[in-house]
């Protein structure tokens, strides 16, 4: 399948998204498989000579990465380069788009000096992450909040996971990939008519496989929360607190579920912002976040680590008061404003633009910037209201600096 788009942008993407069923035995496959195939092909055998050609081809660069939908799992590369017509280059383009497909195809096998510098940089960030304290806290609690379900494992799967595998493995899983994944283009920019038609020409699409539509679910909210406190040598407290919250990605509140994180932490001028921490100052950042493909909705805050407890109960009586009070009219407003602005100016976002694509046809969704900014603006205080009362507290996690450290 491939969709190209005509914005007017100075660089054109090539986009790929290779979808199949989220399996936590794969995780560690699909998380390095990109990073592989941007990192060298048969013709251009190793890291320098990608990134030689990268360079010649004016700067060109590579974007890859992988995320869960759901149960669904997607594998992203994409290549942005100049527009041939600023520089009066000609061959720009055929050159580009062979390169693009060279990483996706040109792997007879993967070289073992480039898997093994991959592999060893994998453990060296999964046995170094806490360093990390805010990305280790929140690998904690995700484990704990979701545990028993596949998103309480790590998107990128463990050390265990990857210490066995080899390149030959890797080869033998690019070549089910191959077999198996559906394989969506989308290429992005002020393309003319001659350009697309040669993309088209170029990059040949398979229509025998149907893209996977993805299955969003998450267990019952648990009937008493759990709550989990672990020390660490550091000088503050990381706190998260993860609300159940069943709205989806492709239930009729989803606007009015967006207007309810920004309302609650979505931005600076949210009720938890400005409480929380301009208020009472209890912390040093403090946000809202939202996970429409499980119906959670996750707080998280930076403190001192002798002020957890305070603010813990402080944020845990605002969402109280939240549900039991409702959303202010002001509030409303500015978070409607707000959304309505980050949508507005996502239309000068071109890899917003080109993602966005691909998780339309994922979703069947063809609403347009104007249907979805209706949406929201058709948000009221009761929508926000009835939703606020669906938030139960699920799971505690703190991360916090202390003697038993």
């Amino acid at each position: 399948m491939i969709t190209i788009l005509k914005h007017d942008f100075k660089t054109i993407q090539l986009a790929a998204y290779l979808t199949g069923r989220d399996e936590v035995s794969s995780r560690v496959y699909r998380f390095l498989l990109p990073k592989l195939l941007t990192s060298h092909t048969d013709h251009l055998a190793s890291k320098t000579l990608m990134s030689e050609k990268l360079e010649d081809l004016y700067g060109a660069y590579f974007k890859s990465r992988v995320e869960r939908i759901g149960d669904v799992s997607v594998m992203s590369i994409m290549l942005t380069i100049v527009d041939p017509k600023i520089i009066a280059d000609k061959a720009l383009l055929k050159t580009a788009v062979q390169l693009f497909k060279d990483a996706l195809f040109d792997h007879t096998l993967f070289k073992n000096d480039v898997f093994f510098e991959e592999k060893r940089m994998f453990i060296e960030q999964w046995q170094t992450i806490k360093d990390k304290k805010r990305l280790y806290a929140q690998h904690r609690f995700q484990a704990l909040m979701y545990e028993k379900d596949p998103y309480g494992v790590p998107l990128s799967g463990t050390v265990k996971d990857i210490k066995p595998l080899t390149s030959e493995d890797f080869d033998a899983y690019y070549q089910q990939v191959l077999r198996d994944d559906h394989l969506t283009y989308v290429v992005n920019g002020q393309l003319t008519a001659e350009e697309e038609s040669l993309i088209r020409g170029w990059l040949e699409a398979d229509e025998s496989k149907d893209l996977p539509e993805p299955v969003m679910s998450f267990r019952q909210a648990r009937r008493k929360p759990v709550e989990k406190i672990e020390s660490i040598d550091m000088k503050q407290a990381i706190l998260r607190l993860g609300y159940h919250f069943p709205v989806f990605r492709v239930d009729e509140d989803y606007a009015a579920a967006l207007v309810l994180d920004a309302v609650l932490g979505g931005y600076p001028d949210s009720r938890l912002f400005q409480d929380i921490r301009e208020k009472q100052g209890l912390c040093y950042d403090v946000f809202s976040s939202y996970e429409p493909y499980k119906g959670v909705m996750t707080i998280g805050a930076g403190v001192d680590a002798k002020a957890d407890r305070k603010a813990l109960d402080a944020i845990k009586k605002l969402v109280e008061t939240l549900k039991t009070e409702g959303v202010t009219n002001e509030e409303l407003t500015h978070a409607k404003q707000y959304i309505a602005h980050q949508l507005k100016t996502s239309l000068d976002n071109q890899s917003v633009l080109t993602k966005r694509t691909f998780l339309g046809m994922l979703f069947k969704d063809k609403q347009t910037i104007e249907e979805r900014l209706a949406l929201v603006h058709a948000v009221t205080k009761s929508d926000v209201d009835r939703l606020l009362g669906q938030l139960a507290l699920d799971t505690v996690y703190v991360l916090k600096g202390g003697d038993d450290a």
